[in-house]
């Protein structure tokens, strides 16, 4: 499990690139706290699908994009 957390974290952290937003931009529009996403971000844990939910409205994606996809999970 550890590694997908690390794999939907560096999924999370290039969307939140793309959309040019730091950390604090992506907290502020999706409710979660600051010191909550930047341990999430850190793969110390699992985003809930709620958490993945708030990222992707605030990111302007879509939820699967914040997923690995099936070649990725090899």
């Amino acid at each position: 499990m550890e590694h997908l957390d690390h794999m939907v974290a560096g999924r999370v952290r290039r969307a939140m690139s793309d959309a040019g937003l730091c950390l604090e931009d992506v907290a502020a529009c999706s409710g979660l706290p600051a010191s909550d996403l930047r341990s999430l971000l850190a793969a110390h844990g699992s985003f809930t699908v709620d958490e993945l939910v708030r990222i992707a409205a605030a990111l302007d994606c879509r939820v699967v994009d914040l997923l690995p996809d099936e070649g990725e999970m090899r």
